[in-house]
């Protein structure tokens, strides 16, 4: 039988990954969201950035030297309790795609940034960020 591999466990469901950055200043952890359907290639794409070397704080600045804490996955809703607390509230991956994808193009505008992996990741990124990798939630 087909379609038993993890994207039909809830195609419709919401995943959250918990990002934890290292010497963030305003934040101690990232919530992102996004559909389950796209765990997958999310989830491997943002192992691979924090793998690389471009993980940095002078890079990426605050998100620089992140790491993948938790990964939940095919939820079906998720309430908020503490609305003026900012790690409480879920990033969508639209928007963390933007926060980092405004870092590495400084980066590729300067010229430091000469990585092989630099031109994969901002095109990931590039993607999500404009919703036509992943739509808007």
């Amino acid at each position: 039988m087909f379609g038993f591999g993890k994207k039909a466990k809830k195609p419709d469901g919401i995943d959250i990954l918990i990002i934890k950055t290292d010497d963030a200043k305003n934040r101690n952890f990232y919530q992102v969201a996004f559909p389950s359907v796209y765990a997958n290639d999310i989830v491997s794409m943002l192992k691979k950035l924090e793998k690389s070397k471009l993980n940095k704080r002078e890079i990426l600045g605050d998100i620089g030297g992140f790491h993948l804490a938790t990964h939940l996955e095919a939820l079906t809703s998720y309430d908020v309790f503490d609305e003026n607390d900012l790690e409480a509230q879920p990033v969508m991956i639209q928007d963390f795609a933007s926060i980092l994808l405004r870092r590495l193009e400084a980066i590729d505008e300067s010229g430091d940034g000469d990585d092989a992996d630099l031109a994969f990741i901002m095109g990931e990124l590039t993607m999500l960020r404009d919703g036509s990798y992943v739509p808007p939630m």
